[in-house]
């Protein structure tokens, strides 16, 4: 009996493991696909404003000291999210995009792409161990990132999306010398 028994525990074990082991690249694509809904999806209304950036700032989520119009590190839970705003880049930019290539340090497990009206954004995962990612999500001028565990990329890259799509950066006619 009690061989059956650690027998029948062996299995659901194993087989609860099983569940949970998709592994780093089939959640990275999992999450790319979720970004690329969100892209396209009705865009968050901004709740949030550093200098001349506006976005929509998720619950939870805290804007760090230090941060400017330009570069905005968000926190929740310990996770650092750190949202670039280039104001010279278009909504269609490719920049950022190209830039995660050019990197030759980079271990890109894999990107998507998205394209509507006359919009470009794209989210990828670059590899930084065997359980963990940088994820970013960008769209136009804008991009954020994050390190993630495993179990995080889907949902992170949702949300990552959400903000980088809601961002409105007003411009106010400052002569520059």
């Amino acid at each position: 009996m009690g061989m059956r028994l650690r027998l029948i525990a062996g299995f659901t074990l194993a087989a609860m493991l099983a569940g949970c082991s998709a592994t780093v690249e089939e959640r990275t694509s999992e999450g790319i696909e979720e970004a690329g809904r969100v892209f396209t999806d009705q865009t968050k209304n901004p709740n949030t404003e550093v200098g001349n950036a506006s976005f929509y700032k998720p619950f939870g989520f805290k804007v760090q000291e230090g941060s400017d119009e330009q570069n905005i590190v968000l926190e929740k839970g310990g996770d650092t999210y750190v949202l670039f705003i280039n104001p010279n880049e278009g909504k269609d930019s490719r920049l950022f995009y190209d830039l995660l290539y050019a990197d030759p340090a980079n271990e890109i497990l894999e990107t998507g792409t998205y394209e509507r009206h006359d919009m470009f954004g794209f989210a990828g995962a670059t590899k930084v161990s065997e359980e963990r990612v940088e994820l970013v999500a960008g769209s136009g001028g804008r991009k954020i990132t994050t390190f993630s565990d495993k179990g995080e990329i889907k949902k992170n890259l949702k949300t990552m999306m959400e903000i980088v799509r809601s961002v409105n950066y007003e411009d106010g006619a400052v002569a520059k010398e």
